[in-house]
Parts: C-alpha cells; structure tokens; sequence
C-alpha cells in the first residue's frame, strides 16, 4: 500500500514543560514549580532518560518519515534549550517547540501545529514522555493503520480517530535484582504507543482526554498483540506509574532481547547507566 500524501506522523513530548496545568509539580504554583522542574539533578535524569531511551527507539524507526516536536517552556534555562538544540541537530526528526505557559490542549495545539509541513490534509499525532520508548515498527505501523482508516472513511476531517497499541513492558528501574521488567496488555487505551487522526487545525488532538477515557470519546483502532511501548518506572515519574496488578513478570534474557530488537536500544549500555542514575537517588 502507498502511503497517502496527505496525512503526516508528528510525535509531541512535553519535555519539562511549564504549562498551565496537567502535572503535579505545579500544585505548589508556578515559582516554586519553575524552581523544581529546572533543578539540575533532575534535568539531568530528564535528558538521560531522553538521550538514551526515547530518542535512540525513535532514531530506529523503520519508517523515518515523520517529525518529533518536544514542547519546552519559555522559562527553561538556555543551558538546557541549548542541549536539546544539539540534540535537534543530531537527530534530523527532532524540532524543538517553545511557548509560554498554557493548558494542555493549547499548547500541545500549537506545538502540533509547528511541526505540520504545511500542506498534509491530516495529521496522526502520538504522545511519548522523554522516558519512554516506542517499537522500531511503530511509525511504520501507525501510518499503515491511519492511511486504511482515513481510505475506508471511518475518519475524516470530522471525526478524529485514535490508534492505540496496548501490549508492552513495564520496566521498574527502582528494582535492581529481579522483576525488573513486566509483560502487560493494557485494558484501556495509554498514552504511550497512541496517536489521534485529526487535521492540522482541528481543536482536538491525543493530548484532549485523560488516556483512560478515550474509548468513550472517539473511534479507537486498537490492537493488544505485539509489544510495542517500554514504560518505565523510576521513581520520578510525574505522573503516578505502578506495574498493574495483572502484568506478567518477564525474564531478564528475553527483556534485554525485546529492548534490541523492538525497541532499537542498547542493554549493555543502558542498564549499567540506569544502575547509576538509580544510585545516585537513593
């Protein structure tokens, strides 16, 4: 199948973004929230998990046709801005977006707006945390399923639809011996491994709903058989993460496999670095 011109792949990651709302951090108001999000130690986790474990799976994609936009606020330290504009140049998919703050819709709005070419009809628009990682076939999979349901009609420029791959692991950093990492197939839609078919001006996107609750609010594609998300757990996730109660331990061997071959990242260099990181915080 060809794919269709017309609708383009953006990823978004709201890379410590200082918004109007959706994270913890900004209960205690925006100074203080500032003070915490830009702290060193923890910017420095932040690009470790992103240098190391979202990039390197998206560099590996086997469709390189799409754009990243990572959403920065105004407020971030130009030590860090400049980082992340060294990553840009190292990975051709990667645009940095800066706004001011703003709640969650609008920005992530206008971020998926700053990554449009300007010309594609629609956009399939996925989420990922700078500490998450997607399948080597996500992209590739993800564009296959939108173009077949934008050709059948059962999208349109009226009714956005959301694809949502729901089996991957779980990987609790904080474990350092066994049960590290966890089989699971997602009940209801998540928001890593999800993408929402929309137009480039549409007031919705995949970031529009709590991910639990999409299935009441629009078309879902889903399909809960390969693995294609590594979410991970290590303690300063913002928002509450826990190995669900039915996930199925997965031996280390096969873990570190699925990590080289689906999600295109190295174990033997990334473990001894999360070992480190983990030490570091205790």
């Amino acid at each position: 199948m060809t794919p269709r011109s017309d609708n383009q792949i953006i990823g978004l990651c709201r890379f410590s973004y200082l918004g109007d709302g959706g994270f913890m951090t900004q209960k205690h108001g925006p100074d203080i929230a500032a003070e915490l999000l830009y702290a060193v130690p923890r910017m420095l986790r932040r690009f470790a998990y992103f240098e190391n474990i979202c990039l390197p799976s998206l560099a590996a994609q086997t469709d390189p046709d799409f754009r990243l936009v990572a959403l920065v606020g105004d407020t971030m330290p130009f030590r860090w801005r400049k980082r992340l504009k060294e990553l840009a140049e190292q990975y051709p998919f990667l645009e940095v977006c800066t706004l001011e703050a703003a709640g969650p819709l609008n920005s992530t709005r206008r971020a998926f707006r700053r990554g449009w070419n300007g010309t594609a009809t629609y956009i399939t628009g996925f989420r990922i945390d700078d500490d998450d990682a997607v399948a080597v076939d996500y992209i590739a999979k993800t564009r296959r399923i939108a173009d077949q349901l934008l050709t059948l009609g059962w999208a349109d420029a009226q009714t956005p639809v959301a694809i949502c791959f729901h089996r991957g692991i779980y990987w609790d950093m904080m474990r350092q011996n066994a049960d590290q990492f966890w089989d699971f197939a997602e009940k209801e839609p998540l928001g890593l491994a999800s993408a929402m078919i929309t137009t480039p001006d549409a007031m919705t996107n995949i970031y529009r709903w709590n991910h639990r609750k999409l299935a009441s609010q629009v078309r879902c594609w889903i399909d809960p058989t390969d693995h294609m998300f590594l979410r991970t757990l290590h303690g300063h996730n913002d928002s509450d993460r826990a190995i669900p109660p039915e996930a199925q331990a997965m031996q280390a061997t096969l873990a570190r496999k699925l990590m080289r071959d689906r999600f295109g990242l190295s174990p033997r260099k990334l473990l001894p670095l999360i070992e480190q990181l983990m030490e570091a915080q205790t």
